[in-house]
């Protein structure tokens, strides 16, 4: 006796993704003109200019001052590593690693790290106008790299990868089976 509840027949769907990307690597400066490439070369600037401003304090050698300049270099180096990478097209010759996860930890811990180094340089404006200014620079950067981390957040909900495109075929099979 057949059970009412259970179908005589089933539906499987199949989805295909293909991921199409070009393995070689080339120079292309299009990345530049995307919101993610001006807020990397953003992330640079104010990370230099915060950098360079504290560096020029006649209270350089202070202890405070090793936390702005290890992030700021630390965050330098990073962005300026990323920026080169999507430049050349590596993170797309290596898209299997999750670029955009790390970048948005990255991007996460940095604004938290600026946060830190640029309260504790804000502690020392009434000193010199170089602390004020490498307050003001800590600060843009803190919010470029929350920005970008919010933008890698979204990516990552919508299946984005880093550098390339993603092409999904659906394709659908009716198979009926008699039980």
């Amino acid at each position: 006796m057949a059970d009412p509840g259970f179908p005589s027949q089933h539906t499987t769907t199949t989805t295909v993704t293909n991921t199409e990307i070009i393995s070689n690597l080339r120079y292309d400066n299009a990345y530049l003109y995307t919101l993610e490439g001006k807020l990397k070369i953003a992330q640079i600037v104010f990370v230099l200019l915060s950098l360079i401003a504290v560096s020029f304090s006649t209270y350089s050698m202070w202890y405070q001052n090793s936390a702005v300049t290890s992030i700021s270099m630390f965050g330098f180096w990073f962005s300026l590593f990323m920026l080169v990478f999507y430049i050349f097209h590596v993170v797309e010759c290596f898209y299997k690693i999750p670029w955009l996860k790390i970048e948005m930890i990255f991007d996460v811990c940095w604004p938290i790290l600026y946060l830190l180094s640029a309260s504790s340089a804000a502690a020392y404006t009434g000193l010199h106008l170089s602390y004020m200014i490498s307050l003001l620079f800590g600060f843009a950067a803190m919010f470029a790299y929350g920005y970008d981390a919010l933008l890698k957040y979204q990516a990552i909900q919508r299946g984005e990868i880093a550098q390339g495109n993603i092409a999904v075929h659906k394709q659908t099979t009716t198979s009926t089976a008699s039980y």
